[in-house]
């Protein structure tokens, strides 16, 4: 089976098709020639997200070490409190590189 490569329209639209109709996974999966595994991963991502993603080019793998990838910090998502302990957090980074970076002097 050749591989079709869709775009996040066709995918969507794909999806919103099986979740607001009567007809059975398998309807869908033949009529759009995908796989079932990649039917309900579009359904979740879709459920999830409000659209299905497009992660072609994007590793899965985690880090070294089994570390995810690195988490993004949004203020607009902070607590008050959070966002105070996250501007300390920076700064004592920055005084860190800062004392690093100084010279040392030879005794």
């Amino acid at each position: 089976m050749k591989r079709i490569k869709r775009t996040i329209e066709e995918k969507n639209k794909i999806v919103e098709e099986y979740l607001n109709s009567t007809s059975r996974n398998i309807d869908i999966v033949r009529k759009y020639s995908i796989t079932t595994s990649m039917l309900s991963k579009w359904s979740r991502q879709y459920r999830e997200n409000g659209t299905v993603l497009d992660n072609r080019g994007k590793s899965s793998k985690k880090g070294i070490n089994g570390i995810g990838r690195k988490k993004v910090v949004r203020p607009e998502d902070m607590t008050r409190e959070e966002l105070i302990e996250y501007v300390k957090a920076v700064e004592d980074i920055k005084k860190l590189i800062a004392y690093q970076k100084k010279p040392k002097k030879n005794i």
